[in-house]
């Protein structure tokens, strides 16, 4: 029955059309390819779209593969992707730097094990100019990580966290939480974060101003550090704790005015007894305050890996509960209020992502099964001035199977970039389209 209430309350959300628009044409972004994605995308200071994605041609023994970049200049008259170009292989993740750069931080298996068996990635940062394509890589590290090392950059500094596999001088497993920083025009050397308990997962963020954020799960709870500019980490702080066996998905931003978002998924997982829930939480560190306040759960069940941004009024955060692309959003406050259906629910809905411009107000993107699951489509619905605009088609039914959103900061237009196979079979394609006014 609540979850019954629940659905219908979200379905009442969704308000009248604010007016049509439309997405361009899809452009074709990468060369044809039996596989590509998932997408990882950016948008460097000067407000141009970078987006990185691995391909694959043939399977098997006679399977090759590598990574690929295209980018987006940004212009008061907007164009679209240029070239595609060659990525660092193991890109994990990129960033905005400088004015008109990219740093990317790849992961690279040296096929060796280190003291603990674990083997060993070098982690490798590259430069490109948006454009010009990737020409500078640099060793930052070589360590036995767990998961892929997280990226946050602001100017010209950078810092890099991962989480790493070490043996104590008992013999025991510890997974540290190591970070290295970049700072006036050089990288510095490698330092611990957390080096007690058993790290899984991480996240990181900086802001215009220079702060820093780096959460992390450790032995069951979030945790979460933070760096003001110009002073030294400050000390460990425990935002929520598992009860019962628990996964989780972080995410973290600062905003210019220097308020630090954190936002969590609690994947608890069922026992006898106790059912297993997907929840969102999130906690926020206010202005000129030095601690976080209690977490607010903004969806209580159901919820899906989320997408979180910043917008005018604060936050956002969307994600798919019960089949429907949902936003969660702050009003200036620092409480979200209640989540808000983005369309109607329909089986199979899923990857909700997020972004805010000033052409479309709040836009939500997602994947929309169609013929029995067998096809898909990109869909999307814009809030703005208090009203949803008319759920859109983002992309033709073209088996999309992922969706993301960028800004092109200048001329302040969303920018999707999906995954397709237009035929339903190989080759895959990236595709990419413009919200107009």
């Amino acid at each position: 029955m609540r979850r019954f209430l629940l659905i219908a309350l979200l379905t009442l959300v969704v308000v009248p059309a604010a007016g049509a628009a439309t997405w361009s044409a899809p452009q074709t972004v990468s060369k044809a390819h039996e596989f590509v994605g998932p997408v990882i995308t950016t948008t460097s200071f000067d407000g141009s779209a970078v987006a990185v994605w691995p391909w694959q041609d043939n399977v098997g023994n006679d399977a090759v593969g590598g990574w690929a970049e295209a980018a987006r200049p940004s212009s008061l008259t907007p164009v679209g992707f240029g070239a595609e170009r060659t990525a660092p292989d193991g890109t994990a993740q990129i960033g905005a730097f400088a004015k008109s750069q990219v740093l990317a931080i790849s992961e690279q298996a040296t096929g060796h094990p280190g003291p603990t068996g674990a083997i060993l990635y070098d982690i490798v940062a590259s430069f490109a100019t948006v454009g010009g394509g990737f020409n500078s890589a640099r060793r930052l590290a070589t360590a036995p990580v767990l998961g892929q090392p997280q990226l946050a950059t602001s100017g010209s500094t950078a810092l890099v966290t991962w989480v790493e596999v070490t043996r104590t001088s008992s013999g025991g497993i510890r997974r540290v939480v190591r970070a290295i920083d970049r700072r006036n025009g050089a990288w510095g050397k490698a330092y611990t974060l957390s080096g007690t308990g058993r790290a899984n997962t991480l996240t990181a963020a900086a802001s215009t101003n220079g702060d820093q954020v780096v959460a992390f799960d450790r032995d069951g709870k979030v945790l979460v550090r933070v760096r003001r500019h110009g002073h030294s980490w400050g000390s460990i702080t425990t935002l929520a704790t598992q009860n019962g066996s628990t996964q989780w998905q972080l995410a973290a931003a600062i905003d210019a005015r220097g308020q630090v978002r954190v936002v969590w998924r609690r994947h608890q997982l069922g026992r006898s007894g106790v059912p297993g829930i997907q929840a969102i939480e999130t906690a926020a560190r206010l202005v000129g305050r030095t601690t976080f306040t209690k977490a607010q759960t903004i969806a209580a069940n159901g919820a899906s890996s989320f997408r979180l941004t910043s917008i005018p009024q604060g936050w956002a955060v969307a994600d798919v509960e019960h089949d429907q692309p949902i936003l969660h959003r702050t009003t200036g406050g620092s409480q979200f209020i209640g989540g808000q259906a983005a369309a109607p629910a329909q089986s199979g809905t899923r990857g909700a992502d997020v972004t805010w411009s000033s052409v479309g107000g709040i836009t939500v993107a997602w994947v929309q099964p169609l013929n029995n699951l067998t096809d898909g489509i990109a869909r999307s619905a814009s809030y703005e001035n208090g009203a949803w605009s008319t759920v859109e088609d983002v992309s033709p039914a073209e088996t999309v199977h992922d969706v993301r959103l960028v800004t092109d900061a200048r001329a302040g237009q969303p920018v999707a970039i999906w995954t397709a196979r237009p035929s339903g079979q190989p080759p895959s394609l990236v595709r990419s389209a413009t919200r107009r006014p």
